[in-house]
């Protein structure tokens, strides 16, 4: 038993994950807080819960917290009326934008039932860990003025009305690069500007979790910064793996070594995201947890956020105005959301026609070898067998430069073309993987000299 004792609080939605499917129908299970439970449970740490929910879910709240996921009690510390508290999410494994929608949301009410303070008195928890919500958060806060313990809040949603409170201590502020609170505060290209921001909310630790690039610590007493890698498996989904990441690493389970337990807190969360299965989720968290040493040393998978544009994309594909691009644009749009940078030959450089003059077609075709020239990395998509894709990865082949190919229709059937490239990939799931793992090895390769 780990020697934290935490109290979680937030709001319990129920996840409806649209494009995850069993026997025909979507799959559904608590989320919210729940999420961070299951990152106690597997971890065998003693919490508890601290909730909002509307009322329907209640029964169900303290069967599974307290019987499944060995919560030591659960309490209700408001009711939401009005609104169901069902989260339909769109695109469960985060290769772009999630698409969550909040089903009711603007029409939530809350009446509030237990204070803060009782909670306190009876738990008494070392740790206490806030997942901010439309419940006031000033309230909730304030009621924390005279706890003695560590306060951590998670800051990606609805967190507008924690920003002007400086009277709390904070132990650790935590942030996700793809939450709107993250937006609203990055404003430079090196963090410089968070760091100061925070420096003045009187927070002991700023942790930002990069998604499929690792994390990044800002320690305010040792006035250092720290980063860890990811650990990139088969995605089954990533929702409430931040959450999971957080619960990990309040966990200290390397004592005082910063960096090690963000490596540690990226493996648990990366095992979250490979299962919906709590008993298969701790099966794996106990196996690196035995080997924890082992495992917080791999390499990993890093490519800070500030640094993923200085590695432009070259998207080969026949981006015509006259062919249905929908599988590219919203690969584009997922890269953009991970802030990187495609660079659409034909739709910067123009587009060939068969009435265009000899000098007009040289001037985009030296663009183009302009544009090759300057990309990183290749990613070919084959919306049809389209001749120009395949002369520009013949081209860029040569010079030894990743390629990665995406066929999104299983139109490939030439072991040729397919070993030629880096990676064949026919989900935009595999081709954001790829695209970390190719810029990764870059960022690493530029440290080295």
């Amino acid at each position: 038993m780990h020697k934290r004792k935490v109290l979680i609080i937030g709001e319990i939605y129920v996840d409806y994950h649209l494009d995850i499917r069993a026997n025909g129908f979507c799959t559904s299970r608590l989320g919210g807080i729940f999420h961070a439970a299951r990152s106690c449970d597997a971890l065998n740490m003693e919490y508890a819960m601290a909730y909002y929910a509307p009322s329907y879910l209640v029964k169900d709240i303290d069967k599974y917290g307290l019987d499944v996921l060995n919560a030591s009690n659960t309490y209700c510390l408001g009711n939401v009326d009005k609104a169901p508290n069902v989260m339909l999410i769109g695109q469960s494994d985060e290769s772009g934008n999630q698409l969550y929608e909040n089903i009711l949301c603007k029409q939530a009410e809350y009446s509030y039932e237990l204070t803060l303070f009782q909670v306190l008195d009876t738990f008494e928890p070392t740790d206490v860990m806030i997942f901010p919500g439309r419940y006031g958060n000033a309230k909730l806060l304030s009621e924390l003025s005279d706890y003695e313990g560590r306060i951590h809040i998670d800051m990606n949603y609805d967190s507008d009305d924690i920003v002007g409170i400086d009277e709390i201590n904070i132990q650790t502020v935590f942030l996700s690069t793809s939450s709107i609170s993250f937006e609203k505060c990055f404003k430079d290209d090196n963090y410089n500007d968070l760091i100061d921001y925070f420096r003045k909310k009187n927070v002991c630790q700023l942790l930002v979790k990069e998604n499929k690039g690792g994390s990044w610590l800002y320690d305010y007493k040792e006035k250092a910064s720290y980063e860890a890698p990811a650990y990139v498996g088969k995605t089954i989904h990533s929702v409430g793996v931040g959450d999971v990441y957080d619960i990990a690493y309040i966990s200290e389970v390397m004592e005082k070594d910063f960096a090690h337990n963000m490596a540690f807190a990226s493996w648990i969360s990366a095992l979250y995201a490979q299962t919906l299965q709590q008993e298969e989720f701790k099966k794996n968290t106990k196996l690196i947890s035995i080997n924890i040493n082992d495992f917080v040393e791999m390499e990993g998978i890093r490519v800070p956020w500030n640094e993923r544009v200085k590695y432009p994309i070259y998207m080969a594909a026949p981006d015509f105005d006259y062919i249905n691009t929908e599988k590219l644009d919203d690969l584009v749009n997922s890269l953009l959301y991970h802030n990187f940078m495609p660079r659409r030959p034909i739709k910067e450089n123009g587009q060939v026609d068969k009435d265009m003059e000899i000098s007009e077609e040289s001037a985009i075709f030296t663009k183009d070898m302009e544009l090759l020239s300057e990309c990183k990395l290749m990613i070919a998509t084959l919306l049809y067998n389209d001749q120009g894709t395949l002369v520009e990865i013949g081209y860029y082949q040569a010079k030894g430069r990743p390629i990665i190919l995406y066929d999104p229709y299983l139109k490939l059937n030439n072991m040729f073309l397919k070993k030629s490239c880096t990676h064949y990939c026919n989900t935009k799931s595999q081709v954001i993987e790829a695209v970390f793992t190719e810029i990764s090895g870059m960022v690493k390769n530029e440290k080295r000299f």
